[in-house]
């Protein structure tokens, strides 16, 4: 039985948010990405990451969320297999801590105004952290960031011809 789950602490707009880390390989600065044509608004587009092109999505507008105004953006690079065929790219506006916690601290949310959103939410966590000798409790929404990412992406990446990339998505909306 698994004693903790590795949770990432990131910031989209102003909040932060507990993610599962056991599918992020690396944290690497934001990728140069290749715009998508008539791609929604949480397909920021594709790119280079190794000798493939993979897909970067935004996990903010897909919660409603709009970007936060700092420069420190982040990409999360998920390993290849545990979401898709290939690795992918996630862009968070930061990357906090990387934390240990025990599932029995995983409480309930109930989160049913927030439409749409509650789909993602795994629970709530009580965190307590110490910056400058004072002791701070957060309470931070635990996301599912596998559910977002395989209701995301419905389609897949072609290569009709080399260095030429389509990206397929269902326009329709994600069954639970």
């Amino acid at each position: 039985m698994q004693e903790h789950l590795t949770l990432v602490e990131i910031l989209l707009g102003r909040d932060h948010y507990l993610i599962d880390g056991d599918i992020i390989d690396k944290f690497v600065r934001p990728l140069q990405t290749i715009d998508v044509y008539d791609a929604p608004p949480y397909i920021e587009g594709m790119a280079q990451w190794g000798e493939e092109m993979i897909p970067v999505i935004s996990i903010a507008p897909l919660l409603g969320m709009d970007r936060a105004d700092n420069k420190r953006h982040r990409t999360l690079i998920i390993h290849k297999g545990a979401v898709s065929e290939t690795e992918m790219a996630v862009s968070v506006d930061d990357v906090f801590n990387v934390r240990n916690v025990n599932p029995s601290d995983i409480m309930p949310a109930d989160i049913s105004a927030c439409d749409g959103m509650e789909r993602y939410v795994k629970g709530l966590i009580r965190l307590k952290t110490e910056s400058e000798g004072k002791t701070e409790e957060l309470l931070l929404l635990y996301l599912n960031l596998y559910k977002m990412l395989t209701d995301l992406l419905r389609g897949k990446i072609a290569r009709p011809a080399p260095d030429f990339y389509i990206w397929r998505w269902d326009s329709g909306t994600a069954s639970p």
